[in-house]
């Protein structure tokens, strides 16, 4: 136990360590200052951890009494400076390297089991031992899955070396008894591409979810394969795409941008030490028309995506404003093995207008984070270099620009601080609280899921959502005794709650019992006004089911008001070169 506490203070000392630079502004300018208070503080850190070790009144736990300072320590900077330790330091890990070692499938948390989300990565251990989208695993290792966190669990089926074994226990739909399976862990070479394909004639889309190491080469060689099936334009999906690493949003940019072109630049402390990045091969896209895609969950990565191709006037961007995250972070290993590592915010990025696209009210726990890495030995992938950065201090919010005004290539006008702006804002229509519910529970994926189990059979071609199998569904969501609150009921409630506090519930008894009618009326029309909504997502699900998820993918077409939009202005040149006000020649 001395032993372990020992280790513990050194890690903490070692954060310290990496954090002294931070605090500089709190001291002094003169360095003896700072070299003082820094020791004075470790001294006096270390005599409250023994003092409370030794006298508190009940017995602490180590660990978790020096992660709570750890933790309180970063709660003082950025939301996105973080301590990275076990599950956490595994997605990392991946998105680092852009493979792992493991059986390759993705899980989700489903009815209180660690569940597969969708079916195995092709040629995985998990595919290849016949798993299935929608088996629950209920044990690993002979231990029990009920409950733990799903990091906990991927982290568990990871392992660290090729070749290991994983036993595990799943539970199947339509199967009576728990099926015991013994996986050999291989490489898992992560693909972050969901979706490449035609959506109409001559006009491609790639979707990609994360920027992973190895995304911009994924997307080189989507982007080559649809120019030689005929490509004349091109839709690229960013939206819910959270980010990644900074490098790999410049090797996804020489995709489109002509080389040399500066596509965005980073600044640390008080605006100094920048660092330009610019493309550096010729882009596969060549002079084709481009459309990017990018919603409210378009984060860091994606925007520095988005911003250089509005800002170079290289494509357009339709959909709704992006997350608005503009800053940069570094990660340090704090021990010799890399068992803790530290994510800290060392610099802001900027578009090439010289625009900071950081939403200064989302300076708070968010998503996504644009990463350099700064102890990655990429010596297995020669041509690819991270990018290294000391750590500096918790960014300032500044532009290189006091009216928030930039302009394009073009001579168009943008904005920051507040993420992208499209160039065409729309959004797919909303669903009602009914269906958000039944989705939010898990009705669509595990109707489905029995659905295809039982009528295999049935569901060949193109999957078409009948009345029986619309009644079939109403019956699953009534047996499972379903139901939701609609939106003003709390309310309700609370207005009940006070007037019984006040003493004139009774007053108003009639009035409120009239208004719970009213409530059992609107669910019983929103439920009615839900009919094709619930069509819809029961199509995608069993298709995905049945076919898989790039299928179902491609079953949301019809109703993506968004991606239709992007295949209208590249079906019309004119548009398309009026929004990105380009100048057009004519003959005389």
């Amino acid at each position: 136990m001395m032993y372990k506490k020992k280790g513990i203070i050194l890690l903490f000392v070692l954060s310290i360590t990496v954090f002294a630079g931070l605090f500089t502004s709190l001291y002094s300018d003169n360095s003896k200052d700072i070299y003082y208070n820094l020791r004075k503080y470790i001294t006096i850190f270390g005599d409250v951890y023994k003092e409370v070790s030794n006298n508190y009144v009940e017995e602490i736990d180590p660990e978790k009494f020096i992660r709570a300072g750890i933790q309180g320590m970063l709660d003082e900077l950025d939301p996105y400076t973080v301590y990275l330790e076990d599950e956490g330091k595994d997605e990392l890990e991946i998105m680092t390297r852009g493979k792992y070692f493991g059986v390759g499938m993705r899980i989700s948390t489903r009815n209180g089991w660690p569940t597969v989300a969708e079916q195995p990565f092709p040629n995985s251990p998990a595919a290849n031992a016949g798993i299935r989208e929608g088996d629950q695993i209920i044990e690993i290792d002979g231990t029990s899955t009920r409950g733990d966190k799903i990091s906990k669990t991927a982290s568990r089926l990871r392992g660290t070396q090729k070749g290991s074994e994983v036993r595990i226990k799943i539970k199947r739909v339509g199967v009576d008894k728990p099926i015991d399976l013994t996986l050999i862990r291989d490489e898992i070479i992560v693909s972050e591409i969901e979706f490449s394909g035609f959506v109409d004639p001559g006009i491609g889309l790639i979707r990609l979810t994360r920027f992973n190491r190895g995304a911009g080469k994924q997307v080189r060689r989507a982007v080559e394969e649809l120019r030689d099936r005929g490509m004349t334009g091109l839709i690229f999906d960013l939206r819910g795409n959270p980010g990644g690493l900074l490098d790999v949003a410049v090797s996804v940019l020489e995709n489109f941008v002509p080389t040399g072109e500066l596509v965005v630049y980073t600044k640390g402390r008080e605006g100094t030490q920048r660092q330009d990045y610019r493309t550096r091969i010729d882009p596969v896209l060549g002079n084709l028309p481009l459309v990017v895609l990018v919603d409210g969950f378009s984060a860091s990565a994606s925007e520095i995506v988005a911003g250089a191709i509005q800002d170079l006037d290289r494509g357009v961007i339709v959909g709704s404003e992006s997350f608005g995250k503009g800053l940069v972070q570094t990660v340090v290993n704090l021990d010799s093995r890399g068992d803790a590592k530290l994510k800290i915010t060392t610099a802001q990025y900027f578009m090439p207008s010289g625009r900071l696209i950081q939403r200064p009210e989302v300076f708070n726990r968010g998503r996504g984070s644009v990463f350099v890495n700064a102890n990655e030995d990429e010596s297995e992938d020669e041509d690819e270099e991270d990018v290294t950065e000391e750590p500096q201090n918790k960014t300032k919010i500044e532009t290189d620009k006091d009216d928030n005004k930039y302009f394009t290539k073009n001579n168009r006008e943008v904005h920051g601080e507040g993420g992208i702006l499209p160039d065409i804002i729309i959004k797919n229509k909303k669903t009602t609280k009914y269906v958000a519910e039944l989705r939010r529970n898990s009705m669509f994926f595990n109707f489905s899921l029995n659905y295809a189990t039982d009528h295999a059979d049935d569901l060949t071609g193109s999957v078409k959502i009948t009345d029986d199998i619309l009644n079939d569904f109403n019956k699953f969501v009534k047996d499972k005794n379903f139901d939701y609150i609609p939106d003003g009921f709390k309310e309700l409630e609370n207005l009940e709650k006070i007037a019984e506090e006040e003493n004139y519930y009774e007053l108003m008894k009639p009035y409120f019992q009239d208004m719970r009618k009213e409530f059992v009326r609107v669910k019983e029309k929103e439920k009615a006004n839900s009919v094709n909504d619930i069509r819809f997502l029961l199509k995608k699900e069993l298709t995905a089911k049945v076919f898989g998820n790039e299928d179902a993918y491609k079953a949301g077409f019809e109703r993506d008001d968004v991606l239709l939009k992007a295949v209208d202005i590249l079906k019309n040149q004119g548009n398309y070169n009026k929004i990105l006000n380009v100048k057009v020649a004519t003959k005389n």
